[in-house]
């Protein structure tokens, strides 16, 4: 290893060269005439040349300090690079006027090197409001190319005494910490050498050494948005930090910056490591310095910045950068090493800790001491989780609710598992990814009961409710056992034997009965967390391995893996039948407007029409238990189940509607009315509007012209089908400004009536997210279709069951009233439930050609949940929070829409909305891959939304009737947030 060189002698302030000098410089030295802008620099001078002909080139004047050996090694190393012809760009030196690619001028009597280089186009990903887990991959990858690449490149010469290789990092930091000022500071610098020095000593002879890069940083990584607006890094700069030093010191470069500006460092480690362990293999020794390495530099970064602002305080580049670096410091110091190091083994496929298996196995035969004394009683494991059928109708938010499910009959005692998902606490928490994985086993004991030492071992901390024990056994490593929800006996330092008093079950703090928390750790770690994010699962888990054996039982539950249901499902299930999202989590529970997958995060559910009046209501529920208790049966025997629910529906119809039939679907439904109508007109032909969708049942999909719903529906469209523009005033041939809109649209279909059976339409444009008509089109309509002799029929599968907020059905707000009324989504709150609702003639017209019979339509069941699901929509007053809300949340997109160029239109009323994204407000060009992508990032910022429309590109909102005020600004908030940070 190279001496550190005087660091604190390093006075490297940036050439102090004007936009003239280097106007100049450029114009007489290059032949780069043009203008002239400085770009930020750290201790060298940057500026961006144009020429009149639009050819941007970066002129770079060094500080002298490098000297031009440097430059040359620079040079080398770009073309090294661009030889390769990696995945991304690199910048290329160009000639001057005599062919040299470093010219060397003059200027206040100092000498400068100076070269020109290819100026590569891109966003600098320091500029970027946030970073995916695939970008950060992709940066990790980058790193991982260029040190293959230079894997080959000559050494010789590459042995360079810099301040910003983490070789040198305790050298940089002696001899320049003198300038932190803040103790602070000084002390969190030390705290980061702590982890680097011991690690760094044990393993530097078994790292590999070559040729880096040495900076791949966002500063010097450029992004280019693809088609759908996600940012790929495509592009890296600077070479002025190449040097022979450690291969995995590339890693551990830009582990410092972008985990270190990451809200979830953890997370963001895991990405960047992933995606350079796919270039370039990592080894077991460079994964245990990596972390170190990482603080090495992030720790060398935040003491040379602050030198150089000494001596530059006038560069804001270099302020700004320095309190970036202070920044991430912070974060990574707070992270513990042991979990860093298990979280970069797991990403690149090795055990997360090796010691975790071996521990759980000299448990298992150290017959430890139970925790609490068993005293003849069973041990029954309880589940805490989110499929807990403990915990119906929201009861894990109360502790009456969880004292009930880890109550236990008499010689019993309750015991919560290590590694269980449990429901967030805070489910409004908002947009981070909840802790809920346990890490310790709970024993639900009695107040007052004695709690005993498991193992012998030494009471290396005490709190006042907690005792951390430490066991040092003479073959293996030591480790740590952590008793919370006790009152301590014991002082710290004390030597304790198996079986001792510790104290005893202390009273219940907080929401979970009396109880003792069990929990084992390999690193000796301040803090201790009870819980871990999902995401950190396999490395927490591995940190704090399976403490069952410590109470006497098995209490580790096998979670499967969402990806493995996905994969089954795809092996079982007609692929017809597709998922949200590209990594759909597993949704095991709702409640209200929220829905909650199997690791136990919430999600503000913006979708679900479906759930008209709230997931797992309990009206709905034991209704449909009491009735499934009693009779189901099919509608051909009598019971009073049926014409309760009939006659609800017709009294929310306007005359002279008066007549149900009922089924399971909204596709059923429409199906009957097709039939309904071709049974009253003797005729086939039915008029249909563009975009539209219906059903899946063959009639229904041949009338649905949605290309996104029925791909092939253009080119199978029968011949008794009349398709007529959708009265769409932001896509149609008419616009809102157009005063005679409704009539022109409403003339379509009169032009199209030559003898129709029906005219089928949403009242709303649900299918197109939720696109109002203009007022008095659907009047003219039907008015047109029944002097043709039709049936006007609406179907109000989607928006209607007062969800507009100040109309009940969407029909209402034209001011309109159909022949046959559809339904279905909401009437059965999820449950298989449909309705056609006509009048007494147009229903009898079936009766001679056929009798109706449906097994499960209207079934006692299905009509008990239908008159629930009324009921909560009247008792709660669900319509009018429809309208209370959704003016709210229609205030706020307004608000969105000036700000974000990518709204190219609202739609909608009450709690059926659609956000319409467009690449350009004058075109109109659909933002289809951005809507998709903008709705997977919204998925992990804990809010569910998806595209629809036959562009895929309108953002449908219909949520749950239950939603509030708070969940509508929640809404708007995280929209706004992922529009400016991007996705």
């Amino acid at each position: 290893m190279p001496s550190g060189g005087p660091f604190e002698e390093f006075a490297l302030v940036a050439p102090q060269l004007s936009l003239e000098d280097a106007r100049l410089i450029a114009g007489e030295l290059f032949a780069a005439e043009g203008d002239v802008a400085e770009l930020a620099s750290h201790q060298d001078r940057n500026f961006l040349v144009t020429t009149g002909d639009g050819r941007q080139m970066v002129l770079k004047i060094a500080n002298p300090h490098f000297g031009r050996a440097a430059l040359e090694l620079q040079n080398a190393a770009m073309a090294h690079v661009t030889g390769a012809r990696l995945a991304f760009e690199t910048p290329r030196p160009l000639a001057s006027r005599d062919g040299s690619l470093i010219v060397a001028v003059e200027r206040d009597g100092r000498r400068y090197d100076v070269r020109l280089l290819t100026y590569l186009e891109g966003t600098p990903l320091d500029q970027v409001g946030h970073l995916s887990a695939r970008a950060r991959a992709a940066i990790g990858g980058i790193a991982g190319q260029v040190v293959r690449a230079l894997a080959d490149f000559p050494q010789a010469g590459a042995e360079r005494a810099l301040q910003w290789d983490p070789r040198l990092a305790r050298a940089v930091v002696d001899g320049l910490v003198r300038h932190v000022r803040d103790p602070a500071r000084r002390e969190l610098v030390e705290r980061a050498m702590a982890v680097h020095d011991p690690a760094l000593a044990m393993l530097a002879g078994e790292l590999r050494v070559q040729v880096i890069h040495g900076d791949v940083t966002r500063y010097n990584l450029l992004g280019r948005r693809d088609r759908a607006g996600r940012l790929v890094p495509c592009g890296l700069i600077d070479f002025g930090d190449v040097g022979r030093t450690y291969l995995v010191a590339e890693l551990a470069v830009a582990l410092a910056d972008v985990a270190g500006a990451s809200s979830d460092p953890v997370g963001a480690m895991a990405e960047v490591v992933h995606g350079f362990h796919r270039e370039c293999a990592l080894s077991e020794p460079e994964l245990a310095a990596l972390f170190p390495l990482t603080l090495g530099r992030a720790a060398a970064g935040a003491v040379s910045g602050e030198h150089q602002a000494v001596l530059e305080p006038g560069n804001r580049y270099v302020v700004d950068s320095t309190e970036v670096c202070w920044k991430g410091l912070a974060t990574l110091a707070a992270l513990p090493a042991a979990l860093a190091e298990a979280v970069c083994r797991a990403s690149c496929g090795f055990e997360p800790n090796p010691s975790a298996n071996a521990l759980t196995r000299r448990l298992a035969s150290a017959r430890p001491c139970p925790v609490v004394d068993r005293a003849g009683r069973h041990l029954r494991t309880v589940d805490l989780g989110p499929r807990s059928e403990a915990f119906a109708f929201g009861e894990w938010r109360t502790p009456e609710g969880l004292a009930a499910a880890v109550a236990t009959r008499t010689g019993e005692l309750a015991i919560g598992s290590w590694g269980e998902s449990r429901l967030a606490r805070d489910e409004d928490a908002g947009a981070e990814e909840p802790a809920t994985v346990h890490l310790g086993v709970d024993v639900f004991a009695g107040a007052g009961e004695i709690v005993r030492a498991p193992l012998a071992g030494v009471v290396e901390r005490r709190e006042r409710r907690a005792l951390l024990l430490r066991h040092e056994p003479a073959d293996g490593p030591w480790f740590w056992t952590r008793l919370d929800g006790i009152e301590p006996t014991l002082d710290e330092g004390l030597l304790i034997d198996r079986g001792q008093p510790l104290g005893t079950v202390a009273s219940p703090s907080g929401p979970l009965p009396a109880h003792v928390h069990v929990q084992l750790s390999l690193a000796p770690l301040d803090r201790l967390p009870a819980f871990a994010r999902p995401s950190h699962r396999a490395a927490w888990l591995s940190l704090c391995p399976d403490p069952s054996a410590l109470i006497g039982a098995h209490a580790a539950p096998r979670p499967r893996d969402p990806e493995q249901v996905l994969a089954a499902r795809q092996r079982s299930v007609a692929r017809a039948q597709r998922t949200y999202y590209e990594r759909p989590p597993e949704i095991v529970r709702g409640w209200r407007q929220r829905l909650y997958d199997s690791d136990g995060r919430a999600y503000l559910d913006m979708v679900n029409n479906v759930a008209c009046v709230g997931h797992s209501h309990p009206h709905v529920a034991r209704a449909a238990a009491r009735q499934l208790g009693l009779l189901n049966t099919n509608s051909r025997f009598l019971y009073s189940a049926m014409e309760r629910f009939a006659t609800r529906l017709t009294e929310l119809v306007p005359d002279p509607l008066d007549t149900v039939f009922l089924v399971n679907s909204g596709s059923e439904a429409n199906d009957l009315a097709l039939r309904l109508a071709r049974s009253v007109t003797g005729r086939a032909e039915v008029i249909a509007m563009e975009g539209a969708y219906h059903g899946w049942t063959t009639a229904t999909a041949q009338i649905s012209t949605s290309p996104y719903d029925t791909p092939a529906a253009e080119d199978e469209r029968p011949e008794w089908l009349r398709v007529v523009p959708a009265p769409n005033p932001y896509r149609g041939p008419h616009g809102a400004d157009d005063s005679a809109a409704a009539a022109r649209y409403a003339d379509y279909v009169r032009d199209a009536a030559r003898g129709p059976a029906a005219f089928i339409c949403e009242p709303q444009l649900g299918n197109a997210g939720g696109v109002l008509p203009p007022q008095g089109y659907l009047a003219a309509a039907f008015a047109h279709v029944r002097e043709a002799g039709g049936i006007c029929v609406a179907d109000e599968v989607q928006v209607g069951y007062g969800r507009l907020g100040r109309w009940f059905w969407a029909f209402e707000q034209q001011g309109a009233v159909p022949d046959i009324v559809t339904i279905a989504k909401p009437a059965g709150n999820g449950h298989p439930l449909g309705a056609v609702i006509t009048t007494r003639a147009i229903a009898d017209a079936l009766r001679p050609r056929t009798s109706f019979f449906s097994s499960a339509g209207g079934s006692p069941v299905s009509c008990e949940i239908g008159l629930a699901v009324l009921d909560v929509i009247r008792d709660e007053q669900l319509q009018e929070n429809a309208h209370h809300v959704g003016d709210r949340l229609r205030s706020g997109l307004d608000r969105l829409m000036t700000r974000h160029a990518l709204i190219g239109a609202l739609h909608g009323a009450g709690l059926y909305q659609g956000v319409e994204l467009v690449r350009d407000r004058d075109t109109k060009e659909p933002a289809s891959g951005e809507a998709y992508a903008l709705c997977e990032r919204m998925l992990e910022l804990g809010v569910i939304v998806q595209p629809t429309g036959e562009r895929e590109n309108v953002l449908k909102i219909k949520p749950p009737l239950c939603i509030d005020v708070a969940d509508a600004d929640r809404f708007v908030a995280t929209l706004d947030r992922v529009l400016s940070e991007g996705w």
